[in-house]
């Protein structure tokens, strides 16, 4: 039998939870603790009474798909907490609201009985790092039973808020683009909408048996699949290196540029923020440090190519065939960041002509950010031009690595060393200067990349200025086809 969450007590609901989940190989608990949702918990006995469910995952694959008689409110498995929208899931949110197609529910755990007016809320909303910030997505013709789970949470003390085409839109996508907790209702209503809002998408749909997602394994929402024009799947730490052997086929290499780095920081981050244009980061004591400056929509490209590659675990930014024909991350086509990467990645062979190998990849190999004096954060990024060739098994060989290191704040790039069988074979006068150079905005991009990729791996709060800067247009130079 299904398993509604509409019993009399909370406790119960507990027991009963851990009953089942024990009973079954999939989970129907399904959020970063795998516990229950408490606000679900406290809310689901009275929401009895108005003949609504309460539901811990909305793609329980005995529910999903069953015939709808009743609303549920619930979560979904593919949104644990503090699952962000991205850019796009922003823009079709604030569009459908606009457009008086959905409405939204906020309710807010920990306010302050004072700050229900929205602006206040807000304020207070954007200072809280918990899970307390919950907002409901619905079908606006569902208002009647989203009024009965804002009336419930009100008498819990909890404040709430409504969000309509009425609402600042500011203000309304501050909510969505920084809620702790992404619900929805379900009912036939919102399934017959065709909404492209993610919350309504995923409604109707189960998760994959044995499993705790409805996307198949590798897959990710806003990633799911590669397109035609994207570089295969390769995570840079299947080529090896100077000491251990590669595992990956030649052919999956890009003939490109692959970014993979976490960076060191030796600083201890509490909070990320977005404002007048840069990033500021903050420490465990509130002292804020303040970043290097680059163009606003680099740092927007660079921030969604980090936000794909660990959906799809790939590092995987460029990859240029014999033909010329170009495949780029989709989260840096048509931006300059991409075209110069893209542009960089032709480079290696004009200076380095007499290998017997097939390609040439671009690799970071490791990117301290370092304190400096006035509070502020610079960075030192090491990286190879790799030389490739394949074995008779077809697996990636490096014939010769050359190693360089990019110092930010100097603005110097120095070559190290180089390494692989074929070093030897290396012209005396080769200008290593040069290269390097023309490596330069790979080794900055690096760095900035292996910084979000650290501060978004571990969940590090980013909620002042987050709305602002999903509204950043990244567009810029055209990446061609054929290069």
């Amino acid at each position: 039998m299904p398993v509604l969450f509409t019993k009399a007590n909370a406790a119960a609901l507990v027991l009963l939870v851990s009953l089942f989940l024990n009973s079954l190989t999939q989970a129907s608990i399904l959020d970063e603790t795998e516990t229950p949702d408490p606000l679900l918990l406290q809310l689901a006995s009275p929401l009895e009474a108005y003949n609504i469910d309460v539901i811990h995952n909305l793609n329980h694959r005995q529910l999903a798909r069953g015939r709808i008689s009743t609303y549920r409110l619930g979560r979904f498995p593919d949104l644990p907490n503090h699952s962000y929208p991205a850019s796009l899931e922003l823009q079709s949110w604030e569009a459908e609201l606009t457009a008086g197609l959905i409405q939204g529910l906020v309710i807010f755990t920990d306010a302050g009985a004072s700050n229900f007016e929205e602006h206040a809320l807000l304020q207070d909303w954007l200072d809280d790092h918990s899970i307390a910030r919950t907002l409901i997505s619905f079908a606006a013709s569902d208002r009647e039973a989203a009024d009965k789970i804002a009336s419930v949470a009100r008498g819990y003390g909890h404040a709430v808020l409504f969000l309509d085409s009425n609402t600042d839109i500011a203000v309304a996508g501050n909510f969505y683009a920084t809620a702790a907790r992404r619900f929805a209702i379900d009912g036939r209503n919102a399934r017959r909408l065709e909404s492209e809002v993610t919350e309504l998408t995923l409604l109707g749909k189960r998760v994959r048996r044995n499993s705790n997602s409805i996307f198949r394994s590798g897959e990710a929402l806003g990633g799911r699949a590669l397109a035609r024009t994207e570089p295969s799947v390769f995570e840079k730490k299947s080529l090896g290196d100077e000491f251990s052997e590669s595992t990956i086929r030649e052919i999956i290499v890009p003939g490109g540029v692959a970014l993979g780095e976490t960076s060191y920081l030796n600083l201890d981050v509490s909070e990320l923020r977005f404002t007048d244009g840069q990033f500021l980061v903050l420490d465990e004591a509130g002292a804020a440090w303040e970043l290097p400056a680059l163009e606003v929509k680099t740092l927007k490209a660079l921030w969604d190519f980090v936000a794909r590659s660990i959906a799809i675990k790939s590092d995987a930014i460029v990859d240029i065939d014999e033909a010329g024909r170009v495949r780029i991350s989709s989260a840096l086509r048509d931006t300059d960041a991409g075209f110069e990467i893209m542009h960089a990645d032709n480079l290696p062979f004009a200076y380095v002509q007499n290998l017997d190998v097939i390609k040439s990849v671009i690799i970071d190999t490791g990117v301290d950010w370092l304190q400096r004096e006035g509070n502020k954060l610079e960075f030192v990024s090491k990286y190879e031009v790799r030389f490739l060739s394949a074995d008779n098994m077809r697996l990636a060989q490096t014939r010769v690595a050359l190693e360089f290191e990019y110092e930010h704040g100097a603005e110097s790039m120095e070559f190290q060393r180089s390494w692989g069988r074929d070093s030897g074979r290396l012209r005396e006068n080769l200008d290593y200067a040069g290269l390097g150079k023309d490596m330069t905005p790979i080794a900055k991009y690096a760095g900035w990349i292996a910084l979000f990729r650290s501060l978004q791996e571990q969940q590090i709060s980013f909620l002042r200025g987050r709305y602002e800067f999903l509204k950043v247009d990244k567009r810029g130079q055209e990446t061609p086809a054929r290069h």
